[in-house]
């Protein structure tokens, strides 16, 4: 009994635990969404490539307000995205996000996103341990510090990137 327990304690780090699954697909009422943690991958294939593309091609960041980003501010940064596919703020903001992250040339493995549901919900209750009420909610954070958020839409006259490189640049 004793051999058995003990080659359980030696065994069980190498045991593989299941990776939660990465750009999930649900059905809600009728209506296909991604849910849980999601990467650019998701929203580059099936029926979210249309919109998800068309943004990130149309969408013409101005290259003198990314240039304000001040290139120290990018060291330690990493961002949470809340999202949902389902919701057209999300449809025209996250491809401009990623956009912006592309000229920045931010690793995506700084980018932790997530597809919320209809009901701006996660699997693990993100939206709770986080304090989502709108999508898309955009979280910046400086070594693991909350530096600013972008929630839901600019302003009317506001640009995207303006907001971004301020949030980057204040903190």
């Amino acid at each position: 009994m004793k051999q058995i327990l003990l080659a359980l304690i030696l065994l069980f780090p190498f045991s593989e635990v299941p990776n939660e699954e990465i750009n999930k697909e649900i059905t809600v009422n009728g209506r296909t969404i991604l849910y849980g943690q999601i990467n650019r991958e998701g929203l580059t294939s099936n029926s979210y490539a249309g919109w998800f593309n068309l943004v990130y091609n149309r969408y013409e960041l101005n290259p003198e307000i990314v240039s304000q980003v001040k290139q120290p501010q990018l060291k330690g940064l990493t961002v949470k995205l809340f999202m949902g596919t389902w919701c057209g703020d999300s449809q025209r903001n996250v491809p401009v996000f990623y956009k912006f992250i592309d000229q920045l040339k931010i690793s995506e493995n700084q980018i932790d996103a997530w597809a919320l549901d209809l009901n701006k919900k996660g699997p693990n209750a993100e939206q709770a341990t986080y304090n989502i009420s709108r999508v898309p909610t955009i979280i910046f954070y400086r070594n693991g510090k909350e530096i600013g958020r972008f929630i839901e839409r600019p302003k009317p006259g506001e640009k995207l990137e303006q907001l971004w490189v301020d949030i980057i640049n204040e903190n």
